[in-house]
């Protein structure tokens, strides 16, 4: 029994290995018009379709003069949040000095929240004690923080630079700042305000958009797929009908396939459930991240008659690649069916990034392997898995032939 036990272990362990090589597709392109600093690529439909989602396994590298391969940190961008922050001028209106003390007054859009003011002054060592105060008026002042340490010191021992104000939070059109110090000016002041733009959308071909009506179970179900294995972000349902209706439908991905002695089973896991309404816009958002190419549509009719779907319309988000280039060299893009996008420093930097840079263009197809263990973390990989599996099988093996053979002995 136990030689059977290690036989089907050994069995299993050599099929997880082999399904788990040829589980992995990779592929590779060469980058092409690239500069050193900042690039940007735009993933299109034919890159988008290696990918399981937009956060698997992604790497870009460079060879430099020297021929060693070095990796570029990037972020891939959507267009599903477009945010911008714009610096905005705040206007010195009025300044007066009393009692060794200068004020300065301000006026700010007084319809726009302000997170944070910056300020810039006149000579490198000017820094002091401030307040600042708010007023719709001019005439009633209310004091927002009485504790302020602005401006620069730079010496020979230390530095010390405090120009912004955060976390503010106020709704004023007039501002007092006043400041201890008296031998630098106010030179200018910022604030910066968030601008949102509705997101940008690419349209994504549907095929073969067939449909039948289950009778039995008071449902129809709608049937397409896509060019390749692509998200889908938005989609325009057009319904043929001249009643009000109210209906829950159920979006399925197709997962996988096999094939059985009646033929081939399918696989399909729920994605996203919604309801059709003639009172409501047909046209959904959706946010699951996995790309599929095969989907089906469950409309649940009950006792009323079928809906009747004119046209359907995809679209996905737009997605950016933006790269930066330390030296310069021949740059390439390297994905993989499965893994995990990398993380680096300037997700944390993003508003640092530049907003206009070159754009990189997708060369010729590269022949690359990814290795396993690139792909998956070490805790994640199958392999180990089945390692420590195995180990815990002998370890119990051994003690429970140990414990048969002591009660022999009794």
């Amino acid at each position: 029994m136990i030689r059977n036990l290690y036989t089907i272990l050994v069995f299993l362990f050599a099929s997880s290995i082999l399904a788990d090589s040829a589980g992995i597709q990779t592929v590779g392109y060469k980058l092409e018009k690239i500069e050193k600093g900042w690039n940007r690529l735009e993933l299109d439909d034919d890159l988008l379709m290696n990918m399981s989602s937009i956060n698997t396994y992604i790497r870009v590298n460079l060879i430099d003069s020297t021929n060693d391969t070095l990796e570029v940190p990037f972020i891939i961008e959507s267009s599903k949040k477009l945010d911008s922050t714009v610096r905005i001028p705040v206007e010195i209106i009025n300044k007066t000095t009393k009692d060794g003390r200068k004020y300065y007054t301000l006026v700010a859009d007084s319809t726009q929240i302000i997170s944070n003011l910056e300020f810039s002054f006149t000579g490198r060592n000017s820094l002091g004690k401030a307040s600042l105060e708010g007023s719709n008026n001019q005439t009633d002042w209310f004091m927002i923080s009485d504790s302020l340490l602005l401006g620069e010191r730079h010496n020979s021992h230390q530095k010390i630079s405090s120009r912004t104000i955060y976390d503010l939070q106020t709704l004023y059109k007039y501002y007092r700042l006043s400041l201890e110090d008296s031998k630098s000016e106010l030179k200018s002041v910022f604030y910066e305000k968030i601008f949102s733009t509705n997101p940008k959308y690419k349209k994504v071909h549907i095929n073969h958009l067939k449909y039948r009506t289950d009778e039995e179970k008071h449902r129809t179900i709608y049937r397409f797929g896509l060019n390749g294995r692509l998200p889908i972000h938005y989609m325009m349902i057009d319904i043929q009908s001249k009643f009000d209706y109210s209906r829950d439908a159920n979006l399925f991905a197709l997962t996988d396939s096999f094939q059985t002695d009646k033929g081939f089973k399918y696989n399909y896991k729920l994605i996203e459930t919604f309801k059709l309404s003639s009172l409501d816009s047909t046209n959904f958002t959706f946010s699951f991240p996995d790309h599929y190419q095969y989907y089906k549509l469950v409309i649940e009719n009950g006792n009323d008659p079928p809906l009747k779907i004119r046209r359907m319309t995809a679209y996905r988000h737009e997605y950016i690649l933006k790269a930066r280039f330390d030296e310069v060299g021949e740059g390439f893009i390297q994905i993989a069916n499965t893994g995990s996008c990398p993380y680096y420093d300037i997700e944390k930097f993003k508003s640092r990034i530049p907003n206009t840079m070159n754009e990189m263009k997708i060369g010729k197809k590269l022949e690359v392997e990814i290795s396993k263990e690139e792909v998956e973390p070490l805790v994640t990989n199958k392999l180990w898995l089945w390692l420590v599996m195995m180990v815990a099988v002998i370890v119990i093996g051994y003690f429970s032939l140990k414990m048969l053979k002591e009660e022999k002995k009794k």
